[in-house]
């Protein structure tokens, strides 16, 4: 027998066809149940008296008792609440006979019986045994299931001996069922194809989808009502079938591992056809002391259908093969009396489990019986009063009474808790009391840890007996309690033996250790739980945020001191903040020894949920041992598929068999995780880079890194530099560091915040947190919060710094060297591994390795310095930062508007040089070998700064910076292939394009400024700046340093033949430019259309308001005012409007423009008054008539917003004020379109 590595399970095809068939037979099933509780006289809502059920006879009478004590063993654990008291019977009931059913045909099918459900023409359209009774017993076919139920009954007798988990009577199996539902159900499982029950994965896709519905409506609970999952709901959440691929490299490296430990060169388990997944490091292996197989026990606490245990019978299947001491053909029998452990709170899930390993028993060995399985269900419910007393009445001393008393209350919510429930520790309290008693009199003996040993003894009965003989006597005890309420005729009394006999059966389980333990728990967070579930993991559990936290405890200590578990779970412990405390305890008290970091895609072809897999060892690690962790998250383009994480794990096998190193492959000292604040499993940066924490300090170590202001309503007190009157800025308004851009070095100041008194009434406002404010005026660094990667900037002296851009304050470097380090590939790998979100906290950075010696100090301060400088450029050419200069774009024009897009593109390559310089020198200094620089560049931007400049095509930059640059005489050929690949390239940034063409961006830049390599839309955008620069000029807003007019009246007005505005330009051009009429052709070309047209066309609906939008918003300074047909347009500035400006308006520029056309009206009505007019008179008329009923409409909306006393007020904001101008439809294009780019 082979353990047949990478079945390929069932098909979609196949899968699909169980579900539909599970699904439609679940909900036969159900309404048939439904439909006999009320011949019962059983409702949702009631219970009809017994007397009132004359129609019943005797026999079902009996029915209807069992039925009420099912009834009241579920009222039990709903508190009473009948109707789901009823549907928790139902659904059991349902999943109980579907599993015989599904058992029958699963066993029917491999020849184990003969055929019950398969029906055959030769048999009369009967089955074998069907034809059989019919044959034998003749006067059973004239029951109205023609002696199909006999057929049934006769082969339920034959394999309930063996598997009578499923197969024995019980309550859920009172109610006879139609035999027409039944009918219908078994031909439908019969319609599968056998081929498809034959598959290992069948009975779990049966478990899977049985509950897949009430999943659903589970969830939307959750989302709709703010459900808190309890009760028996719990087990229906949580299910969550395991691939085999994820199975089989579970038990390969934890119970294999085991063998190949105890077994060394002796064994071959670790070959490619046994064991497929398991090549493990050498030196992670223990010496381990060889015992039996039989003695080898493993433990599913989660069994779910038994997928863990059923791969593991096939791996113990080779062991007892090379052990050689059991005859094969017992083999099997061997492996379920004394290896295979599970449990689960579902009971239809442990039926399929004890189905799935007896079938694969009986694969084996048909003959052979099997006496024994292991698998038990959690779902016991001991009902407390008389029948609570009458037990303990009968313990034999008081020890044992309270003893007995703490497994009662534990058991009390085992239906929730399933194997978290802790008993033995309830034990260890009864018996840390008595130790306190007794120790005093000598008549107990205690290790030095103060527990019982084996040898230690209590005085009971006037007889001294050892803790192992009281223990032994109390199970038996328990189990002669529940034989003898057997007996008994009272169905409520048998059902209440039958709980406790269950409740004992698990007890055994539950007080076992293992030495392998293997599990995929449920997944449920702590804000999903119900308050019994939730209250038990956080008083019991460091794991708390999430069951399968607590689960991961529980299965170590179900482990014996030197045992695996083997789990996979959601891979979010090993970040998250909640879990630290786990983490803690997992690496000081355990080994990981191997992990598959599998993330999304994992389970399905959906993505979720994020897994990892994890073998870990119940002590820590020997000097010399290493974890090692395969990284294939669904961020890794070769893993972004389910299909590719079974192929992508396989070869990752095979290629650590073959010996040699694999790039997605990590080992590592886990005592390096414990260096890192809060411990995060950043396995995946090596040894190399996780030794950084423990070489150098923290940042938080020699650093103060603190958190911001927090207004509590950023639209009420923060505002964009162009909102305030100049007046305001940096005095009542001080400048504010928000996450801002992705700018390094030095960021675009844009945010103010209302600083008047200080700050007080922020302070005073509800939600406001003023935090850390005698460090708001210091001088710092800032790094954003938001973003893909970690950026910092210099903080200056006069910026107050948010919630959203934390700062840091050194204490043993300068900010530079700071910012040198923040900036780093070196330490943005680092961020993202300590916070893979797009969020960076304080935490964060306060966990960062810094050191404070540097052999290259003074260069990394120069380089640091240049960034800054070059950064601050870039601020004083943005129009919409509180640095812009006007002259400093008027000193770059010279005869086009791409002299501002050079400017801008060459001081971009200077930046990306001195970064990709300074990571050079950060690399050397921090000693990170070139394989850990790939692999921090694989996912960050790259090092431009390594590419060659040519020597005779770059951009001007400092001097020093040669000493760092590969700078040589490109070919023509090279030029030329460089030139062709960046004109292929549309529009992407400089350093892609650098990357592209493995050119330094120094020359990049001027290669695009030489070969007019600037695409169409980098060009309008440009050559749009240009026009605001002159807006704003002529509204007086900017300096340029020339002589461009200024406008008398603050209103930028276009008459019909816009020839005032259009000499304004032109003066303007003139002064801005050497070459004037070349600058207008320049602009003309880039904006398609001449400049004043393009003004009054497109600017402020395809420009300016994507230029000033804050916060989403569109924040125009300048708006254009329009008549709704156009035949009026003019543009007004935001901080010129007062009370005057509307009243101007009409009556110096509308009014005027009115008589004009009244008067031109006249003038061409008597044009036209004879016969046969002219018609370009008419036209003319027509357009006339036209704009002055426009502006005419026009007028009377500004007459009524001066009457409304429409202004602004600058307190509000922009935002706020052009709302409400807009309400009365003036602006050319409104604000509900605004964002679609299109006008009204």
């Amino acid at each position: 027998m082979s353990t047949t590595h990478g079945q390929p399970g069932l098909s979609s095809d196949q899968r699909s066809t169980i579900r539909s068939t599970i699904l439609s037979t679940r909900h036969a099933l159900e309404d048939e149940l439904r439909r006999q509780l009320e011949k019962y006289g059983i409702y949702e809502d009631k219970r009809l008296p017994l007397e009132n059920l004359t129609h019943l006879s005797v026999e079902e009478i009996e029915t209807r008792r069992t039925l009420n004590a099912a009834i009241e063993r579920e009222l039990e654990s709903t508190e009473g609440d009948l109707e789901r008291s009823i549907t928790n019977y139902v659904r059991e009931a349902t999943k109980t006979y579907l599993n015989r059913f599904v058992a029958l045909k699963t066993i029917e099918i491999r020849g184990i019986i003969e055929e019950t459900i398969t029906e055959r023409p030769e048999y009369g359209n009967r089955s074998y045994i069907h034809h059989t009774v019919a044959e034998i017993a003749g006067e059973l076919t004239n029951a109205p299931d023609d002696g199909f139920g006999t057929a049934l009954e006769l082969a339920y007798q034959e394999i309930g001996a063996e598997i009578r988990m499923i197969f024995e009577e019980s309550e859920h199996t009172v109610i006879d069922l139609d035999p027409q539902v039944r009918e219908e159900v078994l031909d439908k499982l019969d319609a599968i194809e056998n081929e498809a029950w034959e598959s290992d994965e069948a009975l779990g896709w049966v478990y899977q989808y049985f509950g897949e519905e009430e999943r659903e409506e589970i969830d939307e609970r959750v989302d709709e009502e703010n459900y808190k999952i309890a009760g028996t709901d719990i087990a229906t959440k949580t299910q969550l079938f395991t691939p085999r691929y994820i199975v089989e490299w579970m038990v390969d490296n934890s119970l294999g591992r085991l063998w190949l430990e105890m077994q060394g060169e002796r064994t071959s388990i670790n070959d490619e056809d046994k064991c497929f997944y398991l090549a493990p490091l050498e030196d992670s292996l223990t010496d381990r002391e060889t015992k039996s197989v039989k003695e080898i026990t493993v433990l599913d606490p989660a069994c779910g259908s038994g997928h863990m245990l059923f791969y593991a019978f096939d791996v113990l299947y080779q062991m007892y093969l090379e052990e050689s001491e059991i005859a094969e053909k017992y083999i099997p029998r061997e492996i379920l009396r004394n290896n295979l452990y599970g449990v689960d709170i579902d009971s239809g899930a442990a039926q399929i489990a004890a189905l799935s390993l007896y079938l694969k028993a009986k694969d084996q060995s048909p003959d052979v019986e099997i006496p024994q399985l292991n698998i038990v269900s959690a779902d016991a419910v001991l009902i407390n009063g008389e029948r609570k007393e009458e037990i303990l009445e009968r313990s034999g001393s008081e020890l044992e009474r309270e003893i007995l008393e703490q497994i009662w209350n534990s058991f009390g919510d085992i239906r929730e808790l399933g194997s978290l429930v802790q008993v033995e520790d309830r034990i260890d309290e009864v018996l840390d009391e008595y130790r306190e008693e007794f120790e005093a009199t000598g008549q107990a003996q205690f290790t030095s840890g103060g527990g019982l040993t084996s040898q230690s003894t209590f005085v009971a009965g006037g007889e001294e007996e050892s803790w192992d003989e009281i223990k032994s006597r109390l199970m038996q005890s328990v189990q002669n309690l529940a034989s003898e309420a057997l007996e008994h005729n009272d169905p409520i009394e048998e059902m209440f033996a039958a709980e406790v006999g269950k409740t004992v059966e698990l007890l055994d389980v539950l007080m076992g250790e293992y030495d392998t333990v293997v599990s995929n728990p449920p997944y449920l967070q702590s804000k999903k739980m119900g308050e019994t579930l939730k209250d038990y993991i956080r008083d019991h559990y460091v794991g708390k945020y999430d069951v399968y936290g607590a689960f991961i405890e529980r299965c170590l200590s179900f482990s014996s001191e030197d045992g695996h578990v083997s789990m996979v779970t959601p891979e979010n412990f090993m970040f998250l903040y909640y879990f630290r405390g786990l983490r803690k305890k997992l690496l000081n008290e355990s080994y990981f020894i191997e992990a598959a970091h599998l993330s999304g895609h994992s389970f399905s072809m959906k993505d979720r949920p994020f897994t990892i897999p994890f073998v870990l060892r119940g002590n820590p690690p020997s000097s010399g041992q290493y974890s090692r962790f395969y990284r294939m998250t669904h961020e890794q383009d070769r893993y972004d598929s389910h299909k590719k994480k079974i192929s992508g794990l396989d070869q990752i096998a095979r290629t650590l068999r073959s010996g040699e190193p694999h790039k997605d492959v990590y080992s590592f000292s886990q005592t390096r995780i414990d260096d890192i604040g809060r411990r995060p499993f950043l396995y995946w940066f090596g040894d190399e880079t996780l030794s950084l924490f423990s070489k150098y300090p923290s940042i938080d170590d020699i650093a103060e890194v603190k958190q911001g202001l927090a207004t509590g309503d950023d639209d009420r007190f923060v505002r964009k530099s162009w909102e305030l009157p100049q007046s305001e800025l940096e005095n009542r308004f001080k400048r504010f560091q928000k996450s801002g851009t992705d700018s390094e070095y030095y960021d675009v100041p844009e945010d103010f915040v209302d600083w008047k008194q200080a700050g007080d009434p922020i302070a005073e406002y509800d939600g406001s947190r003023p935090q850390n404010m005698d460090y708001y005026f210091k001088q710092g660094t800032t790094f954003r919060s938001f973003g893909n990667y970690f950026v910092s900037r210099i903080k200056t002296k006069n910026t107050i710094f948010s919630h959203k851009a934390h700062a840091i304050f050194p204490k043993e470097v300068s900010n530079e060297i700071l910012l040198a380090n923040l900036n780093s590939t070196l330490h943005r790998f680092i961020a993202n591994g300590l916070n893979p979100g797009l969020n960076f906290e304080v935490g964060d950075a306060k966990r960062f390795p810094l050191k404070t010696d540097y052999e290259y100090q003074e260069e990394l301060f120069e380089l640091v310095k240049t960034g800054i400088q070059e950064s601050k450029t870039l601020s004083r050419l943005t129009e919409i930062s509180a640095d812009f200069e006007g002259s400093a774009i008027t000193e770059l024009l010279e005869s086009s508007t791409i002299d501002l897009l050079y400017a801008e593109e060459t001081t971009q390559a200077r930046i990306l040089t001195v970064h990709g310089i300074s990571d050079t020198l950060l690399f050397d200094e921090y000693e990170i070998s070139s394989e850990t620089q790939e692999q921090m560049y694989a996912n960050l931007p790259k090092n431009t700064s390594n590419y060659p400049v040519d020597d005779n095509v770059h951009v001007e930059y400092p001097e020093f910076l040669n000493e760092y640059l590969d700078v040589s005489d490109f070919d023509d050929e090279r030029l030329d292939s460089a030139v062709e690949t960046l004109r292929s390239l549309d529009g992407v940034p400089l350093r892609e394009a650098a990357e592209k063409t493995g050119i330094s961006p120094l020359t990049v830049a001027q290669l695009r400024y030489d070969y007019d390599l600037y695409t169409d839309d980098e060009q309008t955008r440009t050559a749009g700046r240009v026009v605001s620069l002159i807006v704003g000029s002529l509204f007086d807003r900017w300096k340029t340093g020339t002589e461009i007019p200024t406008l008398d009246d603050e209103i930028l007005a276009f008459d019909h033949s816009t020839t005032s505005v259009t000499n304004l330009f032109s003066k303007a051009l003139n002064e801005l430019f050497q070459d004037s009429a070349q600058a207008e052709r320049t602009l003309e070309s880039a904006l398609g259309d001449q400049p004043v047209n393009w003004l009054r066309e497109n600017f402020f609906r395809y420009h300016h308001v994507d230029e000033y939008k804050p916060r989403g918003e569109r924040s125009p300074i300048y708006w254009q005012l329009e008549s709704p047909n156009g035949g009026f347009s003019c543009f007004i500035y935001y901080h010129d409007i007062d009370a005057n400006t509307l009243p101007k308006l009409r009556g110096q520029y509308l009014d005027p423009r009115i008589d004009e056309l009244q008067n031109e009206l006249e003038t061409l009505n008597a044009q036209t008054s004879g016969d046969n007019p002219d018609k370009e008179l008419l036209k003319r008329k027509e357009e006339v008539q036209n704009d002055l009923d426009d502006i005419k409409e026009f007028r009377d909306t500004i007459d009524e917003m001066i009457d409304d006393g429409v202004t602004v007020d600058v307190e509000k904001g922009i935002w706020e004020n052009i709302k409400e101008w807009d309400q009365y439809e003036v602006l050319e294009t409104g604000l509900p379109k605004l964002k679609s780019s299109y006008s009204r």
